[in-house]
């Protein structure tokens, strides 16, 4: 542009002379709005924000995330049902699968009122077109897809179809897809049993912060399950993910102590992970300090302590501990 037309182009100068000025705002690239980012496409931080603002998606991650203790959230079951309860709330058919997913898991009712219970929210999802979301969603969407298959969660279990989706969400960077590939490799389910394979997914699960996988490459080396058994990398693997809240591995890591596997033996120190672990709700935890306090490993001998922790667990469904409970009665 000249000086001339720099000149003339001034708006103030324009309008007296009767020259249309160019505006900024014609540009079409001004004019386009900004793209709107769903919860699915936000990274796993911005979800409690967009939750709190009544987002039924953000709502429905931010359960899964407690749910399986993925997306850096540690397991959580009543964070996972409250942010479930919300979602569902506005009929969105990932919250209304991921209710009753939680229903499933709720120790708290009986059996029968937990099948029935998540056998309504997974119709529901379903009616609300679950499937068809899922096929075309996220990669959060087809790793619940694929736990839908696994388990037969509202429709025939097909581990194939789990396998399926599974490798989809994890090609999309799903940490909990790539675990529980791994877990389908170990036990040779949809796929070949495959130790090698297993704990590959598992290493790059891991990676990613997945907890749970962590805690399985621990079980890898304690008993030497596709690499060379070694009881220290199992405590070293147990204690990187309890340092991330996961009450299993607080509890293997307290039965290493507890044993003196991988550590030196240290019975109160093992006792301590242990009950980190049962605060967190973890049956066997519950169940194992009963055994501690049973036969005073790591505190002195308390028979009505151990009752107590029996109890407690078997109050959330644990029958071994239903079982102790009874020798420790017949015992007296």
């Amino acid at each position: 542009m000249n000086k001339l037309a720099r000149f003339l182009a001034a708006p103030a100068l324009a309008a007296v002379m009767g020259v249309r000025a160019e505006s900024p705002a014609a540009s079409p690239l001004a004019a386009e709005p900004p793209a709107q980012v769903t919860a699915d496409q936000a990274p796993p931080e911005k979800w409690p924000t967009m939750a709190e603002a009544g987002d039924p998606l953000a709502q429905a991650l931010l359960a899964r995330a407690y749910l399986l203790g993925t997306d850096g959230k540690a397991a959580n079951p009543k964070e996972a049902d409250a942010w479930a309860r919300r979602s569902a709330g506005q009929k969105h058919p990932l919250g209304l699968f991921l209710r009753g997913w939680c229903c499933r898991y709720d120790r708290t009712r009986l059996m029968g009122a937990r099948e029935e219970a998540a056998k309504s929210f997974f119709g529901e999802a379903l009616a609300a077109d679950f499937e068809e979301h899922a096929e075309q969603g996220g990669r959060q969407w087809l790793a619940v897809l694929g736990a839908a298959h696994c388990y037969g969660f509202g429709m025939p279990e097909n581990q194939g179809d789990a396998v399926k989706c599974w490798r989809k969400a994890a090609d999309l960077g799903d940490a909990n897809a790539m675990f529980r590939l791994g877990l389908a490799y170990a036990m040779g389910n949809g796929v070949p049993v495959d130790e090698k394979s297993a704990l590959q997914w598992y290493c790059r699960a891991a990676a990613l912060g997945e907890t749970g996988a962590m805690v399985y490459i621990g079980k890898c080396y304690c008993g030497g399950i596709g690499v060379a058994k070694d009881a220290a990398a199992a405590v070293e693997w147990y204690r990187k993910a309890a340092d991330q809240g996961s009450s299993d591995a607080m509890y293997f890591l307290g039965c290493c102590y507890v044993d003196g596997s991988g550590v030196p033996k240290g019975e109160p120190d093992g006792v301590k992970w242990l009950l980190k672990a049962a605060d967190a709700g973890f049956t066997p935890a519950m169940r194992t300090l009963g055994d501690c306090c049973k036969d005073g490993r790591g505190v002195p001998i308390d028979k009505e302590e151990a009752a107590k922790w029996y109890r407690q667990a078997a109050a959330l469904g644990d029958g071994l501990s239903e079982d102790r409970l009874k020798e420790l009665k017949g015992a007296k």
